[in-house]
């Protein structure tokens, strides 16, 4: 499309073109018209699809106008912000529960896990000892000496794995 020179008078087109406004242009529209003092709306509306176009070509180019008002009022503006915290909060609500159900899960795993050591420890080591005359007190020693060496082992695996999140935190570029 050409742009005509500044300066030339711009014929109209004979192409009529109708459209459906927004209850709140309309009311914007008429504030114009009477700020203006304009009796018919067509000229209103032709200006403000000026700007609204020079602005898209501006756009386009890079070009920003600091001074350009938000695009919304401070209604429109607290509604948007009062739909996004809810969903946010329906969000946090659907994380909160699957972590709910991540977290008894792993309670059953732990549990079963635990039980099914002291079950095998019962019958692979406990009950041949009390047969070679070994005490309940050696034997209990003895476990909680394995629970120890199995704890030391996996507090090291985690803080092994904190180390390398840390690093690959510190790699991300801010």
């Amino acid at each position: 499309m050409a742009i005509r020179p500044r300066g030339r008078k711009r014929s109209l087109s004979k192409k009529v073109t109708s459209f459906n406004m927004w209850m709140d242009q309309v009311y914007q529209v008429r504030a114009i018209m009477e700020a203006t003092a304009a009796v018919k709306d067509a000229p209103v509306i032709r200006e403000l699809l000026d700007e609204a176009l020079g602005a898209r070509r501006r756009k386009a180019l890079g070009i920003t106008d600091s001074d350009e008002p938000p695009g919304q009022e401070i209604t429109e503006t607290l509604h948007t912000l009062q739909t996004l915290l809810l969903r946010l909060i329906k969000r946090e609500d659907l994380v909160f529960r699957g972590q709910n159900v991540g977290l008894k899960l792993l309670r059953e795993t732990l549990i079963e896990a635990r039980a099914g050591r002291e079950v095998s420890f019962e019958a692979l080591v406990e009950t041949p000892w009390m047969e070679k005359g070994k005490s309940k007190e050696t034997m209990s020693n003895y476990f909680d000496m394995k629970n120890r060496y199995v704890k030391e082992h996996v507090d090291s695996v985690i803080e092994k794995i904190k180390r390398e999140l840390e690093a690959g935190e510190r790699k991300k570029p801010a």
